[in-house]
């Protein structure tokens, strides 16, 4: 009986020919009589990676661009209220930045209170699921989970801050009658 040795591949080498060159190094070892793996599951695997990823990527997209959407309109909603208030500042002779600088730091504020909040549930599903699922925190990228945070961050005070900046923008440019 030949001894056996289970090898553990990095898995950036979990390619078909990255496989197939370990396999011709490993096999001119002396003494080592035969290696083995299977071929035909990397492969799938690596499909099924691929296609879990295209598809993630893609509910992804259509989450961000929903988000996007309710975002701008819940914006443009508030400020429909305040389009009185934003054309009785331009009557007084309020300057465009006069106007729009305490609606746009109010943005900034929201967006990254929003992002904040979803960091936090971010940290809380993660923690979560590593306590139900021990080994989870083998694959688990700190550096990762806190660029996602502050990219979270980023992106609620930017979107915030565009929708608002749109929004106050086009009242701006209305004239008294078509503000009705």
């Amino acid at each position: 009986m030949r001894d056996a040795y289970l090898v553990k591949i990095d898995p950036a080498y979990h390619d078909k020919p990255a496989l197939a060159k370990i396999k011709t190094e490993a096999e001119k070892i002396s003494g080592v009589f035969q290696v083995y793996y299977v071929e035909n599951v990397i492969d799938s695997i690596n499909q099924n990676v691929t296609k879990i990823g295209l598809v993630l990527m893609g509910l992804v997209a259509l989450l961000l661009l929903t988000v996007v959407l309710l975002i701008n309109n819940t914006v443009r909603l508030a400020l429909f209220s305040q389009r009185f208030i934003i054309r009785s500042m331009q009557l007084v002779g309020a300057k465009r930045w006069f106007i729009q600088r305490p609606f746009l730091f109010q943005a900034l504020w929201h967006g990254a209170l929003s992002g904040v909040l979803a960091s936090a549930l971010l940290y809380a599903l993660v923690s979560f699921a590593t306590k139900r699922i021990e080994d989870l925190i083998l694959i688990q990228n700190t550096d990762r989970l806190f660029l996602l945070a502050g990219s979270l961050v980023f992106l609620g005070m930017v979107v915030g801050v565009i929708s608002t900046y749109r929004a106050v923008a086009k009242y701006l440019r209305l004239s008294l009658d078509e503000l009705f």
